[in-house]
């Protein structure tokens, strides 16, 4: 008997449950520089991936964030933009929700071959959903199959182009594999979706900066994230110390656009 469906769209908690099928569920998009310090441990020695130009490489300056003053030259209120993931009408079958919420379970109890078959279920159920495929994508990423988490994320986003978890995980698995020029572009192209992306800003600030020697970049997107996200870690304030004892800029292009504008005086303040 065919199963009912469900608009997830009708309700905050749909909306919610559709972001979790989106990919964002049991990990974050978002690595801390604790995390981030350790993986680079592993191959800090490694060249970045020879740029043969053949590759495009997509400039990311045009999602820096802007706020706009008014007449009196005081700073307008900022209404970042909202993930456009939250705006599709998905359909998706009832038992795949369910299924989905099971196999977040499985993740926490960290019974993976449970977490693998559910998955496979929603798959096969729900053919046109790309958040399952960024689960399987992290599944086996614990075992650094890198190639093969490349193969789903690029199917999740095959799926939806818009799942904009999807490019920074793909992001930070073309990062793993040395392919340095390749995550800048899946970063660009997630910031091309959804320019006020606080994760996205924040790991094209890591991969600027210990990755591609672009320090200024770096300096930038983190302040972008640091203007968009609330929550700031202290370690990235010291980040942003480093970065600016570096690039010799006390105020760079976001601090100019945007209000509280003097982000080191934060830091100094921590």
């Amino acid at each position: 008997m065919a199963m009912k469906s469900v608009n997830l769209t009708a309700s905050l908690l749909a909306l919610a449950i559709s972001a979790c099928l989106a990919g964002c569920a049991t990990n974050q998009t978002k690595e801390s520089v604790a995390e981030h310090n350790q993986n680079t441990s592993v191959i800090k020695d490694e060249l970045p991936a020879a740029h043969n130009g053949k590759l495009e490489i997509l400039s990311t300056e045009a999602s820096l964030p802007v706020q706009q003053k008014d007449a009196q030259g005081q700073w307008l209120a900022y209404s970042p933009q909202k993930n456009p993931y939250l705006f599709n009408k998905t359909q998706v079958n009832k038992g795949s929700v369910l299924l989905f919420l099971e196999a977040q379970k499985a993740w926490r109890a960290e019974d993976f071959t449970t977490v693998e078959q559910k998955l496979d279920v929603i798959i096969k159920n729900d053919q046109q959903l790309s958040g399952p495929w960024v689960m399987k994508a992290r599944l086996v990423l614990r075992d650094r199959q890198y190639s093969k988490a490349e193969e789903y994320l690029k199917k999740a986003l095959s799926l939806n182009a818009n799942n904009v978890n999807a490019y920074t995980l793909l992001a930070q698995v073309q990062r793993l594999q040395g392919n340095y020029f390749n995550a800048q572009n899946t970063l660009a192209k997630a910031l091309m979706l959804w320019p006020d992306f606080p994760e996205a800003h924040y790991n094209l600030a890591m991969l600027y900066d210990a990755y591609l020697n672009k320090e200024v970049e770096a300096q930038q997107h983190l302040e972008a994230y640091m203007f968009l996200e609330k929550d700031v870690d202290p370690q990235d304030f010291a980040w942003l110390q480093n970065l600016a004892q570096r690039t010799g800029v006390s105020d760079s292009d976001i601090g100019q656009k945007t209000s509280p504008s003097r982000f080191l005086q934060q830091a100094a303040a921590e």
